[in-house]
């Protein structure tokens, strides 16, 4: 499976999981993340990470050079509000990717976009209990915005 690669992590149970990401190849052992990951931590669309290759399979070893993405976990409460919350997201600059069954999207955040103000929408529709929201990985370029 040279297009997808296996990132094994401790989930919030602190016990182990997995989680396939989309890869495209850029040299023998170095491939660029092309999903948004929706479970695993400290990674982000478009980084290049450096993989093991054991009898085909990929695994995720270490990043190599941050893309300066970042990626937020969202989980709904209120599925009447999934819509209008994934619409103002894609009028901010930003993409995600969903699993409907489990009303859980991960939202993928350009460098060039301001964290601050996605942030505070996030804030507000929590203290709505319209969902709740984890920063699994913030980019220093986010981080140095808040």
């Amino acid at each position: 499976m040279e297009n997808k690669v296996t990132v094994v992590y401790y989930d919030v149970n602190q016990e182990i999981a997995e989680e396939k990401l989309w890869v495209e190849k850029k040299s023998d052992l170095e491939y660029q993340i092309k999903n948004i990951p929706f479970f695993a931590p400290n990674l982000a669309y478009d980084d290049i990470i450096s993989v093991e290759n054991d009898e085909g399979e990929l695994y995720f070893e270490d990043l190599i050079q941050a893309s300066e993405h970042s990626t937020i976990q969202i989980v709904f409460f209120n599925e009447e509000k999934i819509k209008n919350v994934t619409k103002a997201i894609e009028e901010m600059g930003c993409s995600w990717e969903g699993i409907d069954e489990q009303k859980i999207i991960a939202v993928d955040i350009p460098s060039s976009i301001d964290y601050a103000g996605i942030k505070s929408f996030f804030e507000k529709m929590l203290a709505e209990n319209t969902l709740d929201y984890k920063e699994a990985c913030l980019s220093e370029t986010h981080l140095s915005t808040l």
